[in-house]
């Protein structure tokens, strides 16, 4: 069975450049192709079935077999990384598999199941190609984010090297993004200069994972402890959003408006892309293109109208420790990760000065939104 997908994506500044996965010389993204492709065309033909393996039973998570094996196998093969090649059906098969539904299936995200029944087990063994909505004519790299079906492809001259699950900016029951109010502790001002002390902030903002062109213009190798929560190896590419690593990358958008991806996936994900490479996100409404740069724009930060009238300051004599934004796991056992850099415990000094609290305070998080 062979199937033939067509996807998307934008970006940030210029930055230096990183050799691709396979160490390719990396060239300038030229202007991509522009055709109308919000729906991605999907064609299929039936394989010889003595090419595809017998599947014993249907795969879900939790089984362990020599079928899972070959599942994961193939899934590494045709670019849907399932981390470890274990023969345990783990979360991170499960997310690669719910990947593979979405787009080479087109499986509504809401109907996705994240098990491999005999039609997917035949069509993952066909001849399986994903190309770009916007091809570069083999000329450049990119990166395309579908937000409605929530995958990401990094495109090497237009040819996939990594499809992966995400998850974006949550969304409210009209599929709007979410509005969230939360306290977040600021290291930097709205202009990305460092502030003399950290500021503690009760804010509000939606959850937007705008759709547009840009290019990726900056990164943070490791763990970044952003104003609302922990990111691994974010790469940024609109303001404060970035694609980053993230413990739970659930099937539905629940970011503040960042693109989680699994962690495994996050560990290589810079060496994948470089600064300065296209990334253009597909709304499901529009073209990135026809995209506003007004609605390109991410959800700046407010003044809470239910917060109290204090803010506080904090100074501390270590570094703080990491608190992630998520929690969840890719163990299939259920057991957490271990946090690979915990820091010690802070000694801290807590100052509380009065101010007044007006609407429309803070601004772009600069060093990320989400966590």
């Amino acid at each position: 069975m062979g199937v033939g997908v067509v996807g998307a994506a934008g970006g940030s500044r210029d930055g230096g450049s990183r050799a691709g996965a396979a160490g390719a010389p990396r060239s300038a993204a030229p202007e991509a192709t522009t055709t109308t492709t919000t729906t991605p065309a999907t064609t299929t033909t039936v394989a010889d079935a003595d090419a595809v393996p017998p599947l014993s039973t249907t795969l879900a998570e939790g089984l362990r077999s020599d079928d899972v094996l070959l599942l994961q196998q193939r899934l590494a093969e045709i670019g849907f990384d399932p981390g470890p090649r274990d023969g345990i059906f783990g979360r991170m098969t499960k997310q690669s598999v719910w990947a593979f539904e979405k787009l080479v299936l087109g499986t509504p995200r809401t109907e996705m199941t994240g098990t491999v029944d005999a039609a997917t087990w035949e069509a993952l063994f066909g001849d399986v190609r994903i190309t770009p909505r916007r091809s570069t004519n083999g000329q450049a790299d990119h990166t395309e984010v579908y937000l409605r079906e929530q995958v990401l492809v990094v495109f090497q001259r237009d040819v996939a090297v990594l499809v992966t699950h995400i998850s974006s900016g949550e969304l409210d029951a009209d599929g709007a993004p979410e509005e969230y109010c939360e306290t977040a502790t600021y290291d930097t001002d709205a202009q990305g200069r460092e502030l003399d002390e950290p500021v503690t902030k009760q804010v509000c903002a939606l959850a937007k994972t705008p759709g547009g062109v840009f290019t990726y213009d900056r990164q943070v190798e490791g763990k970044r402890i952003s104003p609302l929560g922990g990111m691994w190896d974010p790469v940024y590419f609109n303001y404060g959003i970035a694609v980053h690593g993230a413990e739970n990358v659930p099937a539905e958008p629940a970011s503040h408006g960042c693109v989680r991806i699994p962690m495994h996936i996050s560990e290589y994900f810079q060496s994948i892309i470089s600064l300065g490479d296209r990334i253009l996100v597909w709304n499901g409404d529009q073209e990135p293109e026809d995209v506003s740069e007004r609605d390109s724009l991410p959800s700046f930060d407010y003044a809470d109208p239910n917060a109290t009238t204090t803010t506080t300051s904090t100074t501390t004599t270590t570094t703080p420790s990491a608190v992630a934004d998520d929690t969840g796991t890719d163990d299939p056992s259920g057991a957490a990760p271990a946090d690979p850099a915990t820091p010690e415990p802070a000694v801290s000094t807590t100052t509380t000065v009065a101010a007044e609290v007006t609407p429309g305070d803070g601004g772009a998080e600069v060093d990320g939104a989400d966590g």
